[in-house]
């Protein structure tokens, strides 16, 4: 019998990519139920408002819900900073990779069920290495293509225009690789 598979927690780029593409309603539709972020990726989202106008999509979202406060203990504290660390943060920039960072941790601690919506590739090749099950856009467009809310090949074109949008996502050769 597989697991139950629990919340999604999505990160601020894998929201920012599907915003930059105005296609947050798809994430509704496929995930909303489920979906999840932490108080440090909403932070980062009002953050990035500035440059970047179309992140207040985001947080008008409410299928998001409530952002998750992470835990704020000593060892908690310390083994998250570990982990932002190892994804590249740095002293001088304490912010950096720390939404990245508390998702791995909670998942790892508080819902090993759940799984990390990330296209940020430092952050999903560690998460995989540490046990949590990740999702990038591509993988979440095909999904969303075998569960009928996208078309082929609109599903591998939504792709592309986030690699136009210069959102760094992964981009398949081929449009059979997502639909």
């Amino acid at each position: 019998m597989s697991p139950v598979v629990g919340r999604i927690y999505f990160d601020t780029c894998t929201l920012s990519n599907f915003a930059a593409v105005d296609h947050l309603p798809l994430l509704e539709r496929s995930y909303g139920h489920r979906a999840a972020w932490t108080e440090t990726i909403h932070w980062e989202v009002k953050k990035g408002l500035r440059v970047a106008p179309k992140l207040a999509d985001i947080l008008a979202a409410r299928w998001l819900g409530d952002p998750v406060e992470i835990s704020s203990s000593v060892k908690a504290v310390t083994e998250i900073n570990n982990i932002r660390r190892a994804l590249g943060g740095v002293n001088a920039s304490p912010a950096e990779h720390l939404g990245e960072a508390e998702v791995i941790y909670h998942i790892e601690n508080f819902e090993q069920n759940a799984i990390f919506a990330t296209d940020d590739r430092f952050a999903l090749d560690l998460a995989r290495r540490r046990g949590v099950r990740c999702l990038e856009s591509v993988d979440i467009l095909a999904e969303c293509y075998a569960m009928a809310e996208v078309r082929c090949p609109e599903a591998y074109e939504l792709l592309c225009r986030m690699g136009d949008a210069d959102r760094g996502v992964r981009i398949p050769a081929h449009h059979s690789e997502v639909c």
